[in-house]
């Protein structure tokens, strides 16, 4: 009888210990931070400059409406377009601050915390959309991603801007000598005073919303930009001759805050992962979209010649070049853009 008392207290006890321990592994934390798994409820913040209806919109939307729906609504994403909540200038120091998780600058807004991230302004380190792809989901790309994680930021991806093409007001351009003694506006930075510089050129920086004006007045002769910039911004009103030839790529970078991150459990970074390449996917297909629809609209309007170089004549851009890509390659990441140039050879 004895036996049977000790057994049975022994059983209530147990179970007693249990109901304990089940009761310690209750909800994450509202705030993502319990390392528990399953998905906790939570709000990140998703703040950007662009447009909604922009590649860099609309993949942001796209990681939203992802997140969204396989975490059945316990995650929500608000998303911030047109600098609502942050501006270009701001956004970076409100990420170090948790008071943003998400942002989407531009790559050359992170050379401050890198210098490596204006590789995108080497002239024609990319032939096409394929090897820069290749270069950004590929061991290089992330290994320049992680350059931001000693800043309190962790890159999780890369959205796509568009190549650059030049636009101007004097002549066809087809050669490299044929832009000297222009002034081309660009965003600026000493890496694209270089490679104007070593064609002749002026490269005169211009805020964005001031570069119609700019055109129109003859501040500067031409641009380079985007087909998707060239043809919202109307430039064709103001300049005669488009010259395709892929020069520079400007690309988004989407970091978040490092910290945030990793207080994340796995199940829920994973998901952001996931989110992230298929969003990313989205953005590449507008891109390409918008791309090609800009470039039939310009030819549409019959206001601007447009040349495009043929690959013997892109080369001689390339070698006239040469010189910028061997300085900038030491000032930046010797490896990393080595990789790049030895993917098509």
């Amino acid at each position: 009888m004895k036996c049977g008392k000790t057994l049975f207290f022994t059983i209530v006890s147990l179970l007693a210990f249990t109901l304990m321990l089940a009761g310690c592994g209750g909800p994450s934390a509202a705030n993502g931070s319990s390392k528990e798994s399953g998905y906790p409820k939570m709000e990140i913040k998703l703040s950007h400059v662009a447009a909604e209806n922009t590649p860099k919109g609309q993949a942001a939307l796209a990681f939203k409406k992802i997140v969204e729906s396989k975490s059945d609504g316990k995650i929500k994403v608000k998303v911030y377009p047109n600098g609502q909540l942050y501006g270009d200038e701001d956004e970076i120091e409100a990420l170090q601050a948790n008071n943003v998780q998400i942002i989407v600058p531009s790559s050359s807004k992170l050379a401050g915390f890198d210098p490596t991230f204006q590789l995108f302004d080497l002239p024609f380190l990319f032939k096409n959309d394929d090897e820069l792809y290749r270069f950004e989901d590929g061991t290089a790309g992330k290994e320049l991603l992680s350059k931001l994680e000693s800043s309190g930021m962790k890159g999780l991806g890369y959205w796509p801007n568009g190549f650059t093409h030049i636009t101007n007001n004097e002549r066809p351009i087809k050669k490299p000598e044929d832009l000297k003694g222009l002034k081309i506006r660009t965003h600026g930075g000493g890496l694209l005073n270089d490679v104007f510089s070593k064609l002749g050129a002026s490269s005169t920086k211009l805020a964005f919303n001031d570069v119609y004006q700019g055109l129109q007045l003859g501040t500067v002769d031409g641009q380079e930009n985007s087909l998707v910039n060239i043809e919202t911004q109307k430039y064709e009103e103001v300049q005669k001759y488009l010259t395709l030839m892929n020069m520079t790529r400007s690309e988004y970078v989407v970091a978040t805050n490092k910290k945030w991150w990793d207080g994340l459990n796995n199940d829920t970074q994973a998901l952001l992962a996931k989110a992230m390449k298929k969003a990313t996917e989205k953005g590449r297909e507008v891109e390409k979209s918008d791309e090609r629809k800009a470039l039939e609209k310009i030819k549409s309007d019959g206001k601007m010649e447009i040349f495009k170089l043929t690959d013997a004549e892109r080369q001689a851009f390339i070698d006239a070049e040469k010189p910028v890509m061997d300085k900038w390659k030491k000032k930046l990441d010797e490896d990393i853009i080595d990789s790049i140039l030895n993917q098509r050879k």
